[in-house]
């Protein structure tokens, strides 16, 4: 049998556990209108709770109109209004003249024609070299408001790695559009999701746009009792069996990381003959580190010296990084290098700091691949 362990793909039915309490809550928040903010690093399960929702919405027969947009290729603003609409367009009309009357009808001043390129489906082009205005920002961003109020509809805008508006030009000139236009609206609920934690806290936490705009989904790792009982279960329909405390050791291995999880699940599975034996895990674990070795070398490859030491200090549980032994144990300079550190790590996307002010690696395969491989003597 191939293996029961989901891990190429967002997860639904029997794969999806540990995420009950979630998905009420997210559900509930939709039926009142509400907007929902998800973020965490890649893999974390956002999508999976996002998608497991929805069709929870679908089943209850909650009416809505779901539109999804992910700005992982958008620099500009003017290439996000235009995605943007052309989303929006495309769920309401179904033939060239119902995309004119949209245009005519909520979005007058907008700079766009039909694009005849795109192998006879309708999509709207940019016109012109000139930059958006701010009411052509306005105009364009209430439409989809506009069009729940006439079409009696409850319109849901998934919007994926949405840190990625602070690439753009004047980001906060942005933020502040999008943040006073949407919480006029009453008729749309947004979900907004990043995977770049650190840069969603700048937009979130540190500058705080959007402020009470949206319920935070916190994505806390799944509990380990119930995650080791799934690989259990797992290993029994394939008539495999793994011992509860295996299970929950492979859970710890990756610090609860329901991605990682699955997959060193399913190499774990894929090695065993009947009964999973001890040396399973660590073999399966050089498994699941050496797919992503090349990714790992590369992430090391583009750090400094002192960077690498901080994060050789981090490994070895240091907390407070100023003291005059630990900047000279590590040769880390002075207290205002260490800020410097902690500051270009933290955009790297590769540590961030918890509510004690602690340095914790975001990702837990990186932290074992540091400690066991690059840092061995």
């Amino acid at each position: 049998m191939d293996s029961p362990f989901e891990y190429t793909n967002y997860v639904t039915g029997s794969t999806f556990i540990g995420r009950n309490r979630e998905v009420t809550f997210f559900c509930d928040t939709i039926k009142r209108k509400g907007n929902i903010l998800i973020y965490g690093p890649a893999r974390i399960g956002k999508r999976s709770l996002i998608y497991n929702s929805i069709a929870k919405l679908r089943q209850e027969g909650y009416q809505h109109v779901l539109l999804e947009m992910n700005l992982f290729n958008i620099r500009c603003i003017e290439a996000f209004m235009l995605k943007y609409t052309n989303i929006v367009f495309s769920k309401f009309a179904s033939s060239p003249m119902d995309w004119s009357n949209l245009m005519k009808r909520y979005i007058p001043s907008a700079p766009y024609i039909f694009d005849d390129q795109t192998n006879g489906n309708t999509r709207l082009a940019y016109t012109t070299k000139d930059l958006l205005t701010d009411e052509q920002i306005i105009e364009l961003l209430n439409m989809p408001q506009e069009l729940a109020v006439d079409t009696g509809r409850h319109i849901i805008i998934y919007i994926e790695q949405f840190q990625d508006i602070l690439l753009f030009d004047d980001p906060q000139r942005i933020f502040k559009i999008f943040e006073k236009v949407w919480q006029g609206h009453h008729n749309v609920s947004y979900i907004i999701t990043g995977e770049r934690k650190n840069a969603m806290d700048e937009i979130f936490e540190h500058h705080k746009y959007f402020y009470r705009f949206a319920e935070k989904i916190e994505m806390n790792p799944i509990d380990g009792k119930i995650f080791a009982d799934f690989i259990v279960k797992s290993f029994l329909k394939g008539g495999k069996v793994i011992k509860p405390d295996q299970a929950m050791q492979i859970y710890n291995t990756v610090q609860g990381d329901p991605w990682y999880a699955q997959h060193l699940a399913s190499i774990c599975y894929k090695m065993t003959q009947g009964y999973m034996g001890d040396k399973v895990l660590p073999e399966a674990l050089k498994a699941l580190i050496n797919l992503h070795d090349f990714m790992f070398h590369s992430v090391a490859y583009g750090l400094s010296k002192h960077q690498l030491r901080f994060i050789k200090a981090v490994l070895e549980g240091v907390t407070h990084f100023s003291s005059a032994d630990i900047l000279d144990k590590y040769n880390l300079n002075s207290s205002a290098n260490v800020n410097r550190l902690k500051e270009a790590l933290t955009k790297k996307e590769i540590i961030t700091f918890n509510e004690y002010k602690e340095a914790v690696f975001i990702d837990p395969l990186l932290k074992l691949w540091f400690a066991n491989y690059f840092f061995v003597k």
